[in-house]
């Protein structure tokens, strides 16, 4: 059945929700409380064309077979967009260049050059020629001498003559004339060349590289190493040494594998970046019901292949994106904080000030604790890190229990122009983090992620 847009809009509110994703439109009216991004994303999309928020928010490809029974119909004359083919460049002869001012004069001052040459050829040639007094008689004599079985000799000694006075008389002229523009100075005592400025190198976090958005790339297991309890360090080689993973910084990959004959796909934010050449990493906590950890990642062994896909995401960080960035995450979704945070220690120009609370239930569930402790010793101006332990021991010297209003006023920076809030974790611990951030002044998000958000959810 087709649908007219109109039609769509005018399902706009919380009871009555329509959206449309790539032309198809979806009654999600009965979906939205159990929406794992929050009702609010998909009341605010109501009555409207959700495509682009729905491809930036990096859902797996199960989220097609949720979407299926809630499918109404196809969005009437619509056309997915494709990329016009670029023309060929016809090769043609170049036209001749139009001379120019300074063309132009470079050929007079040639023709003036070899007019003044001839005319010195010219005129000694004849002056002696003519025997004139005020030429040298030797000079003459030796210019038509005749030597035994051999011709005159007498033009090309003219030339000879000519051409070694003109080259003086030049060099002289030059001499002066250097002297006129330059004062004092000869221009002889300047360097012979100025040294030209360095290149200024592409930075190496925003390269493009390996990984295609469109099309799943094969890449086989390098290194499998457990980091803590059911959470594994995923090494994954790329082609070659030198080859570029191709990833901004805070977006993420997808996995996709065939687990018990169904498709399953999964997002994943690598903990590598693009100086890291050659290889692909992950931090991956297998989940006892997870289809793709528990039934794929958790049993991979050493070469065998997984298929990514990206990069997919909203959040593009360069350096300059705000003077303060407050982070609360949990469990694994700490992966894009690393990143971030790893972008700004290891860049010196980044002033950036990151103020991290990461929340889990014990001591050794925290992800990546030796490099984030590393990164705030010898960092202490770019970050600080607060842990927060559900079941800390007896003498843990830092927070306990859940990420409150008031802890996030204490350790996270105030709401301003020039701050940002950025929280991954479970969805529980986000939706209450986000209501606290907003009763704290901070702006409330939209229904999909925006670089722009003062509350950026991963």
């Amino acid at each position: 059945m087709e649908i007219e847009a109109a039609s769509v809009a005018q399902h706009n509110k919380p009871e009555d929700c329509w959206i449309t994703v790539h032309g198809k439109v979806y009654d999600v009216t009965k979906y939205l409380q159990d929406h794992p991004g929050g009702a609010d994303v998909l009341a605010e999309a109501a009555g409207t064309d959700a495509t682009h928020e729905f491809d930036n928010a990096g859902h797996s490809e199960d989220a097609w077979d949720i979407m299926q029974p809630y499918l109404v119909g196809n969005l009437q004359g619509h056309q997915e967009k494709k990329q016009k083919p670029r023309p060929r460049p016809i090769m043609s002869q170049p036209p001749s260049p139009k001379p120019t001012p300074s063309t132009k004069g470079q050929s007079l001052t040639t023709l003036a050059t070899l007019g003044l040459f001839s005319l010195s050829i010219t005129a000694i040639y004849y002056l002696s020629r003519h025997r004139r007094p005020f030429l040298p008689k030797s000079l003459v004599s030796w210019l038509y001498s005749k030597p035994e079985n051999q011709g005159g000799f007498g033009f090309i000694k003219v030339l000879f003559i000519s051409s070694s006075i003109f080259a003086v008389g030049n060099a002289i002229l030059a001499h002066r004339l250097a002297k006129l523009i330059w004062g004092t100075k000869s221009f002889t005592s300047y360097p012979a060349h100025i040294k030209a400025p360095q290149r200024i190198r592409k930075n190496t976090l925003l390269q493009h590289g390996l990984l295609d958005p469109s099309q799943y790339r094969p890449l086989p297991l390098q290194t499998k190493t457990l980091v803590a309890p059911n959470v594994y360090k995923l090494t994954f080689a790329l082609p070659t040494a030198d080859t570029v993973l191709g990833l901004p910084i805070g977006q993420h990959v997808a996995i996709k594998a065939d687990v018990g004959g169904e498709s399953v796909s999964r997002s994943y934010t690598p903990v590598s970046n693009n100086s890291d050449r050659g290889v692909l990493e992950l931090v991956v906590k297998v989940y006892p019901d997870g289809k793709l950890t528990s039934g794929f990642l958790g049993k991979l062994r050493v070469g065998e292949g997984v298929l990514f896909r990206g990069p997919k995401g909203a959040m593009r960080y360069r350096r300059g994106l705000c003077r303060e960035i407050g982070m609360v995450a949990g469990g694994t979704g700490i992966t894009p904080m690393f990143q971030i945070i790893r972008a700004v220690c290891e860049d010196d120009r980044d002033l950036t000030r990151i103020s991290l609370v990461y929340a889990n239930r014990r001591e050794e569930d925290i992800l990546l604790r030796e490099e984030l402790d590393r990164f705030a010793r010898r960092y202490p101006d770019n970050l600080t890190v607060y842990y927060m332990l559900d079941q800390p021991p007896a003498d843990w010297a830092y927070g306990r229990g859940y990420v409150t209003k008031e802890l996030m006023r204490e350790k996270l920076p105030a709401p301003s122009a020039d701050s940002r809030i950025m929280l991954c974790g479970p969805p529980g611990m986000v939706q209450a983090s986000k209501s606290s951030l907003v009763a704290l002044g901070f702006q409330q998000p939209g229904a999909m992620a925006k670089m722009t958000d003062q509350i950026f959810l991963f």
